[in-house]
């Protein structure tokens, strides 16, 4: 019975292990991703930890009205319908080959408390590309009824927003309809592929027609032209939208099988990285916090953002320094107050076109003589650890509460570093990391 129940145990190790890179969807309550977000649905692909400079299309689903709610309690409401509904019923591919090439999406399903307004997407951006390793040429945008007409605002109100989306894909789309958004999603070129059913009583299919036919009409078309699916349903949802074949005969006349397939033909030419950061440090001088930084190949750049933070999350903008309007710069800035305890520092450099790149994200304590910290405690997902001097094959093991080792690997990273723990039970645990040969444990709860 022993070797038995040892065989058992074999056998549940081995499949935790295996899978630790598999596909996780995951809910992300009390998360504040702007001031009407307090939660969303987290799908990461399979190979997502492989590889740290890989990144990742991105697809943002948004719900609709019904769905509204508080980011905790409610927020199983996204999972249906969309793309969210597909993953939780596990209908939703692993992969997608586009032109040849291999694709996996992140996709993110927020929650709002109420009907958002395009400032508020934009600010949920700017977090998920922040948090997550995002390919930023590749973000769309789908969504139904409220979440569909939140796509085309966002696409075609703000030009420096649209410019930011790869492709649109409203399905019952809740907007009025609106001539200056046809004419900026034209400019853009902003591929779309719109959804209705032609009886529906809720949102008109009308709506749908009109935005797609007067961005075709526009003085200068797009490329490619504005697509629309109109079925004869009287439902509101339209559920054929997200079927896996949808186009595998082509009889829609679009590329692609699929909404997902079809996506992923298009990207924006951002230039992500308009300038080299060739160096980025954060030091202690006295009560302050000098930081340096230094660039080549500067392009368009209009300069940086100091922004910090107590927490890595919630950022302050404290300063802005202006391009030194060369090729390559040696810049730094003073923060003479910095917060009594922990501060996080990062960079956001502006393009002239609006556009910005944050850089990694730097770590002082004023509090205390340790040089790490190890957060969030308790975690769920991932474990990260700052450090005021970057990280070079550092020695990283995690223990039990009874001392077995249950992970060791070697860390390397500027400053913040992150090790995935999701596949370790529920429990009490001691980080050990070990610099110049002197070690420091910390304790940490996984739920």
């Amino acid at each position: 019975m022993k070797s038995f129940r040892l065989l058992l145990l074999n056998i549940l190790m081995i499949f935790i292990y295996l899978n630790v890179d598999a596909q996780s969807f995951s809910p992300k309550q009390n998360v504040n991703t702007c001031p009407i977000s307090n939660g969303y649905y987290e799908y990461l692909p399979q190979g997502y930890y492989n590889n740290a400079n890989e990144k990742f299309p991105l697809l943002i689903y948004i719900h609709g009205l019904g769905e509204l709610g508080n980011g905790s309690s409610d927020l199983n409401k996204v999972l249906v319908s969309g793309t969210p509904n597909q993953i939780n019923n596990g209908q939703f591919p692993a992969s997608f080959n586009v032109n040849g090439q291999t694709f996996k999406f992140i996709v993110i399903a927020p929650q709002f408390t109420n009907n958002p307004w395009i400032g508020h997407v934009n600010t949920f951006i700017d977090y998920i590309v922040s948090h997550y390793k995002v390919d930023v040429n590749r973000i769309y945008l789908s969504g139904f009824s409220m979440g569909g007409g939140t796509c085309w605002a966002y696409a075609g109100e703000n030009l420096s927003y649209g410019s930011r989306i790869a492709a649109i894909a409203p399905t019952a789309g809740a907007w009025q309809p609106s001539l200056t958004i046809c004419q900026n999603m034209a400019a853009l070129n902003m591929p779309i592929l719109a959804f209705h059913n032609s009886g529906d009583n809720i949102v008109p299919a009308y709506w749908t027609d009109f935005f797609v036919d007067n961005t075709n009409n526009s003085s200068t078309p797009p490329t490619p032209m504005a697509k629309k699916i109109i079925y004869n349903s009287n439902a509101h949802y339209v559920s054929q939208a997200f079927e896996l074949n949808l186009n595998a005969n082509g009889q829609y006349d679009f590329p692609g099988k699929n909404i997902y397939e079809w996506m992923l033909n298009f990207k924006r030419n951002t230039n992500v990285v308009p300038l080299q950061l060739l160096d980025f440090n954060a030091s202690k001088q006295q009560n302050k916090t000098l930081l340096q930084w230094q660039t080549a190949n500067e392009l368009n750049n209009q300069g940086f953002e100091i922004q910090r933070s107590a927490n890595a999350s919630n950022w302050t903008v404290i300063g802005f320094v202006n391009s030194s309007g060369t090729t390559a710069g040696n810049y730094s800035f003073t923060d003479n107050t910095p917060l009594p305890k922990i501060n996080y520092y990062r960079l956001r450099q502006v393009d002239i076109n609006g556009s910005f790149t944050n850089s990694e994200i730097k770590f002082l304590d004023f509090s205390r003589g340790s040089r790490l910290l190890l957060y969030p405690n308790p975690v769920v997902n991932e474990l990260k650890i700052a450090s005021e001097t970057a990280l070079k094959n550092v020695p990283f093991k995690i223990y039990t509460a009874t001392g077995q080792q249950v992970l060791q690997t070697k860390l390397n990273a500027g400053g913040l570093a992150t090790v995935p723990v999701s596949h370790l039970p529920k429990g009490s645990y001691v980080a050990e990391i070990i610099i110049h040969n002197i070690p420091e444990k910390i304790k940490f709860i996984k739920e």
